[in-house]
Formats: structure tokens, sequence, C-alpha cells
């Protein structure tokens, strides 16, 4: 048995990642698109690569969620073509 299996934490919830979170909370008002960019920039540099990842398997989950319905093996799967 574990350190965190002794503390109530399975396994399972040890390798399990974390959703990214992609509800924001507040509004912010730009005055001019080049402001809001730079925003965006700064955001994404702030980002772990983790992070990165994490938002970009949420996005293609959303994107592709009726698919990944009907074909639920399909995302075990990477094609490059």
């Amino acid at each position: 048995m574990t350190k965190n299996e002794k503390n109530g934490e399975s396994r399972s919830d040890q390798t399990k990642a974390e959703e990214p979170e992609t509800v924001f909370k507040t509004v912010h008002i730009f005055d001019s698109f080049e402001e809001q960019e730079q925003a965006e920039i700064e955001w994404l540099a702030s980002q772990t690569p983790e992070q990165h990842l994490q938002h970009t398997v949420a996005l293609i989950k959303r994107i592709f969620a009726d698919e990944l319905k009907q074909h639920p093996r399909i995302g075990n799967k990477l094609r490059f073509d």
C-alpha cells in the first residue's frame, strides 16, 4: 500500500489528469484588437505545456463529441496523414 493509498487516494486518482478550466469567470473589455491579442498572448505564455495539451484534448473532444459517441474506440487511435 502506497502512502497516498493510506490517505484515501487510489492509484487511478493519482494518474487522472485534471480537466482544464475552460470557463472564465471574468469579462474583459479591451480598447482595441491589438490589446486583446496581447492579453491572449500573455495568457498563452503563462500556461504550462501540460495545460496546453489539456486544452487541446478538451477542444478536440468538444468538436468531435458526436463522432466519439458513435464510435467510442476511435478516440484510442492517432492518424497522421
